[in-house]
């Protein structure tokens, strides 16, 4: 019993570890649970905690907490231990073969790949083509938003707030675009506009709706509150090179 308790709160602590909905967490924790054999399972889902209550059907009760001190979004993972509850559910994966693969999972790290680079330099100089930008201020950006990536890659593997990961982010992206714009032809507005969208919190916000919506009001407010504060530290860093610089 207590290796399945183990299990269950491995597959809930990696969907919180890479931003997976309350919801999601908790239905999982469920379904796997009842998979499990125990006779009900009660499950507390936070963006920071995770609390399980699992009743055997000898009368035992198992009670777990968890703290969640590390957050990423990776919907691979998301989509992997969904994949894998499901399977243990309908009874076509082992219980060796669940602990296996949660293992395997718990080992992988946040995605720093220079391939999640690459793309995200491309998506920051697909904004400023979109917000009017020309081919060469949008390779100035995507050039400069994958540089962001891997600064604020390298600020996340030490005890950095993600505020300040953010704000650091903003300041150099406006300070590399404003010094080349000083000898290129471009528009500073567009291409730091560009370069800093590869920090915005998108994926927070989306699932701090998805949350809303779904009534978890708790990690709802927290998690927006969290992207609030992440936008809000992007255009303060933006704001201070442009300040410094005279504009």
């Amino acid at each position: 019993m207590e290796r399945l308790v183990g299990l269950v709160l491995l597959a809930g602590e990696l969907l919180l570890t890479c931003g997976a909905e309350m919801y999601r967490v908790e239905e999982t924790i469920e379904r796997m649970g009842l998979a499990a054999g125990f006779v009900q399972v009660e499950g507390f889902a936070t963006p920071t905690g995770l609390f399980i209550s699992l009743h055997a059907p000898n009368g035992r009760v198992y009670t777990r907490v968890r703290r969640i001190r590390q957050t990423y979004n990776k919907l691979s993972t998301i989509a992997e231990v969904n994949s894998i509850s499901r399977a243990f559910s309908d009874g076509s994966m082992t219980i060796q073969e669940v602990h296996d693969e949660l293992e395997r999972l718990s080992k992988e790290t946040a995605p720093e790949s220079l391939g999640r680079q690459l793309i995200g330099g491309a998506g920051a100089m697909a904004f400023t083509m979109i917000f009017g930008g020309n081919w060469f201020e949008g390779i100035i950006a995507g050039m400069t938003g994958a540089m962001v990536l891997v600064l604020v890659s390298w600020l996340g593997r030490h005890p950095v707030p993600k505020v300040l990961q953010a704000a650091t982010g903003g300041i150099f992206a406006a300070a590399v675009i404003m010094g080349l714009s000083r000898i290129l032809a471009i528009h500073p507005d567009l291409t730091t506009l560009g370069a800093v969208m590869v920090m915005t919190p998108g994926v927070a916000m989306t699932t701090a709706i998805r949350d809303l919506l779904s009534g978890e009001l708790l990690s709802g407010l927290s998690r927006s509150a969290e992207a609030l504060s992440v936008t809000v530290a992007i255009a303060t860093g933006v704001a201070i090179v442009l300040t410094l610089g005279g504009r």
